[in-house]
C-alpha cells in the first residue's frame, strides 16, 4: 500500500489485525511502527525479524523516503531530519496518536531523531541494536576482528575509510554473516540480501554528506517519552559500550536498557526468549500509562 504525505508517497504494509473479537465485544490491539535498517535498504530488514510480534500487536512496516518501494524523492531530502519528520507525518496520516516506534539499527537513528525533534509525539520508542547515530569505528573494527578474525577487521576498516562504496559488496560478503552467531544465518542473510530492494545512492549520499551534518545525540536531551534500549552483548556493528553510553544519555527515570547475552546484531533471532518479552512488556506499560483517548 502507499500513502501520500504531500511531497512524498511512502510504501507501507501491515501485519496483524487492529481489532480482534473477544466474547461479545471487540478489542483494539496496540500498534507498533517499525523503522528499518540501512541506509539504502528496505523494510525487510525488520519484517523478517519481528514476525512473532504480530501475534500481540498490529505492526506497521514502511520504506523510508529514498528506500525500497517508497518515492525516492531527491538527495537533498535524504537526511535524518527529513526521515524523522516523514515518520511523524506517516503516523499522523494513519491516525496513530502517541505511537510506539521501534527503530532497528539505522532505523534507531531515525527513531531517536524523531523522539528528540518531536518530543510530544511518540508514546514510546524502542531502540533495537542501534547506537542512535553515534559512530565509534575503532570499536566496531575490533569487534569484527574478535568474531571474524583479521580479514573481517580489515574489511570493516576499509569499508569505513571508503567514500565510493567500492567495498560495500565485500562487507556484505565477509562481515554481514557475522551479524548473528546462530546456525543457518549465513544462508538466511544471503536470501535476505537478495530479496531486498537496495538504493546505493542513498547509502553513499548519507555516508559522504549527511552522517556528520546532524548527530541525533546532539538533541538527545529533548527526549521525554519512555525508551527501551535493546542491546546484544556481542553485537559487532553496535558495540555494547556505545549502546550503554547512549542509554546513559537518556532520562534515567523513563529509560530501560536490556542487555542480551549471546546475542549479536540480530537480537530477535539470537535471543527471541529475551527480546520479544521485553518489547511486549514495554508496549504494555506504555499503553497502560496513556489516557484512554490515546
Amino acid at each position: 500500500m502507499r500513502i501520500s504525505l504531500g511531497d512524498v508517497s511512502l510504501w507501507f504494509d501491515v501485519s496483524g489485525p487492529s481489532v480482534i473479537p473477544r466474547g461479545d465485544t471487540t478489542v483494539e490491539r496496540p500498534v507498533l511502527v517499525a523503522v528499518h535498517g540501512g541506509p539504502g535498504l528496505d523494510h525487510l530488514t525488520v519484517k523478517s525479524a519481528l514476525g512473532p510480534l504480530a501475534e500481540d500487536f498490529q505492526v506497521v512496516y514502511f520504506d523510508l523516503r529514498g528506500h525500497g518501494r517508497s518515492d525516492h524523492s531527491s538527495a537533498e531530502f535524504w537526511n535524518m531530519r527529513t526521515w524523522a519528520d516523514d515518520l511523524r507525518r506517516l503516523c499522523d496520516a494513519l491516525g496513530l496518536r502517541k505511537p510506539v516506534v521501534l527503530g532497528s539499527s539505522f532505523g534507531g537513528f531515525v527513531a531517536l531523531s524523531y523522539a528528540a525533534l518531536f518530543p510530544d509525539h511518540p508514546g514510546g520508542v524502542i531502540l533495537a541494536s542501534t547506537t542512535g547515530g553515534h559512530q565509534d569505528q575503532q570499536r566496531v573494527i575490533e569487534a569484527f576482528g574478535r568474531l571474524g578474525g583479521p580479514e573481517a577487521a580489515a574489511v570493516a576498516q576499509r569499508t569505513y575509510a571508503d567514500k565510493t562504496g567500492d567495498y560495500r559488496a565485500e562487507f556484505l560478503r565477509v562481515c554481514y554473516p557475522l551479524y548473528s552467531g546462530t546456525p543457518g544465518w549465513a544462508e538466511e542473510s544471503r536470501q535476505l540480501q537478495a530479496r531486498m530492494i537496495k538504493n546505493t545512492d542513498v547509502a553513499l549520499h548519507y555516508s559522504t554528506h549527511e552522517v556528520h551534518a546532524f548527530d541525533p545525540w546532539s538533541v538527545i536531551g529533548a527526549v521525554r517519552c519512555p525508551v527501551l534500549v535493546l542491546a546484544g552483548e556481542d553485537d559487532p556493528i553496535c558495540p555494547l559500550p556505545v549502546v550503554e553510553e547512549l542509554a546513559g544519555q537518556l532520562p534515567a527515570e523513563t529509560t530501560r536498557l536490556v542487555r542480551l547475552p549471546r546475542a549479536r546484531h540480530t537480537i530477535f533471532r539470537d535471543r527471541p526468549d529475551l527480546a520479544f518479552p521485553a518489547v511486549r512488556h514495554f508496549v504494555s506499560q506504555v499503553r497502560e500509562s496513556q489516557p484512554a483517548s490515546c
